[in-house]
């Protein structure tokens, strides 16, 4: 290691440890911790650079390890670190196509399943989910926002600047949003990823899909019925639309058979096709947004 580019902390005479931190490009945290006898490493998938968008996984963890020994401050045993590496806390992350956030947030806000152990907080351009604990332990914490929204932020222009193709990059992310779980114990991990230990190959391996069982404990599910009839003629009307498969050209033959012809079939048919469109305003804040994470 190149001890001139690393902060170092003496207690009197003895070193504690050697800590190294940047924050552009991409953000990355290294720690020798004497201590302890072990080296700390944190960092995103920026450190993929182009290739950030796929993320973490199990086929790039390696390049990861290879582009922070490119900086040519200090040399790591990758092959070392990826046998003997333990993982203490962790961002599991989706990113989905979803061109309406605030659909997403309204869907969220108010089909809380607790108000009471479940809150929802703005946070930068989305929203946060967390359930109200007293200890971090049992804290769950899941972020939602724009993606491409926060990309295009003056505070990764230099991360922008840094890549070989930015607009393939930010052409990715059009019309993303990203869901982002906080993991932050060792416990936690083991649970929601449903691995035996933490080592390194353990949680890239894991199937599990964790955001998804968060989404389970803090949202109820959607009503399968969707009413929005406030009085009992437009509940009628509701049930000959339900009968008729929402399709108003069969609920105009249907309403014919049962009335005069000489009644004025479009004042009749009026009301339902305002109902039909609040039926499929109300569908679309209704959905279920499992459905988007399985």
């Amino acid at each position: 290691m190149k001890e001139d580019v690393f902060i170092s902390h003496y207690r009197g005479e003895e070193l504690l440890y050697y800590k190294y931190q940047q924050t552009t490009p991409y953000s990355l945290l290294i720690l020798i911790d004497y201590r302890k006898n072990e080296l700390m490493l944190e960092f995103t998938s920026k450190i993929l650079r182009d290739d950030c968008v796929s993320l973490i996984n199990q086929t790039n963890i390696h390049q990861c390890l290879i582009n922070i020994n490119a900086l040519g401050i200090c040399r790591l045993d990758i092959g070392d670190i990826l046998m003997s590496a333990k993982v203490v806390k962790c961002d599991v992350t989706k990113d989905i196509f979803m061109d309406d956030l605030a659909n997403v947030v309204g869907n969220i806000r108010k089909n809380l399943s607790n108000f009471k152990k479940w809150v929802v907080r703005e946070f930068n351009d989305g929203i946060v989910i967390e359930n109200v604990v007293s200890t971090n332990r049992y804290k769950k914490r899941l972020v939602i926002y724009d993606k491409e929204k926060e990309l295009k932020k003056a505070t990764n222009s230099h991360f922008l600047n840094s890549l070989l193709d930015k607009d393939k990059v930010i052409y990715y992310f059009q019309k993303k949003v990203r869901f982002e779980l906080n993991i932050c114990t060792m416990v936690q991990i083991r649970t929601l990823l449903l691995v035996e230990d933490n080592r390194l190959k353990s949680v890239l391996a894991s199937t599990a899909n964790p955001i998804l069982t968060i989404i389970d404990e803090a949202l109820k599910r959607p009503s399968a019925e969707n009413h929005v009839s406030t009085t009992l003629r437009d509940f009628e009307r509701e049930l000959l639309l339900k009968s008729c498969d929402y399709d108003l050209a069969r609920v105009e033959m249907t309403i014919r058979g049962l009335i005069s012809k000489k009644t004025p079939i479009r004042r009749i048919m009026q009301p339902y096709r305002d109902l039909c469109q609040r039926l499929s305003s109300s569908s679309k804040s209704d959905f279920d947004i499992r459905t988007l994470l399985a």
